[in-house]
């Protein structure tokens, strides 16, 4: 996600950090914190509804540290991201806090949660707390950085790597990704013939949802430097980031029907062209089609 860069004033780190811990746990979030190699973390996890969206060990995580630039005294660093929930952060440390990253599907579903909650805080942190915010540098979030380094790690020779930039071939390149590998449980004696077949037909089925979660995913990533550059008021990104997905499920299923009307023109057509149908039978079924 992105680094906010924050005066402080007088407010030591140790402070800030409590103020955020107690932001969260007046939102119902289960939080753990520390504080290691003088960097200040936060971790917290939503125990309610939202563990549909974002899984039951998704934590939001935020770091705090000084930017230590010699021409901005007092200036700190709050730095974001999603992954897994940490046992005991005290003794795990810095390095832990951002490792473990989740899968890219968890990512598209919680992508709207993480970008307004990194959002609302950042106004408690302008509007309630007083600091002064003096720039922001966006970056590729962590969910993608994560899945990119899983992409590369695991990717082989028979399992294409999701490079595509539309949203329906990424969601085609992750279904057949997935074949290939059922197909080599198949292969290696874990599935039968029947358990092939019902995932393969299970899978298949799905590349519609995983259309919508890249389209979801492009999107709030749009979304979110548009808030960033100020293209956005606050209000507005968040009735967007909520509404999101409804209006991407909307259009996609617009964008098939239309789909769907033109490979039954082309198929009219050829049957009008080989005399299957009459000039009026051809008219009459295409004003049904464009009605």
């Amino acid at each position: 996600m992105s680094k906010h860069y924050f005066l402080a004033g007088n407010t030591d780190l140790s402070t800030i950090q409590k103020r955020l811990v107690f932001w969260f746990k007046e939102r119902e979030y289960e939080i753990d914190y520390t504080e290691a190699e003088g960097v200040y973390l936060i971790q917290a996890k939503k125990s309610s509804k939202l563990r549909t969206i974002t899984g039951t060990n998704i934590a939001f995580k935020i770091k705090l540290y000084w930017s230590n630039e010699p021409d901005a005294p007092g200036e700190f660093i709050f730095e974001s991201s999603t992954g897994k929930w940490v046992s005991n952060l005290t003794g795990a440390g810095v390095s832990a806090l951002f490792t473990g990253g989740i899968t890219i599907l968890t990512g598209i579903a919680g992508a709207a949660w993480t970008n307004l909650i990194e959002s609302e805080i950042i106004e408690y942190m302008e509007d309630t707390l007083k600091f002064r915010k003096t720039k922001t540098l966006s970056d590729t979030t962590d969910n993608q950085v994560e899945y990119s380094k899983k992409s590369s790690s695991e990717t082989t020779l028979d399992t294409p790597a999701v490079t595509a930039s539309l949203p329906r071939d990424k969601a085609m390149q992750k279904v057949q990704q997935e074949l290939v590998k059922i197909k080599d449980a198949f292969n290696n004696g874990i599935l039968t013939a029947d358990e092939f077949n019902m995932k393969k037909l299970a899978l298949e089925n799905k590349v519609d949802e995983y259309e919508i979660d890249f389209a979801v995913e492009q999107q709030s990533v749009k979304l979110k430097q548009a808030l960033d550059q100020g293209i956005l008021e606050q209000e507005e990104y968040q009735n967007k980031v909520m509404s999101l997905r409804d209006n991407i499920q909307q259009k996609i299923a617009k964008e098939q029907e239309e789909r769907a009307k033109a490979d039954k023109i082309v198929k009219l057509k050829a049957a009008f062209d080989n005399g299957i149908l009459s000039q009026d039978e051809f008219d009459t079924k295409i004003a049904v089609l464009q009605f």
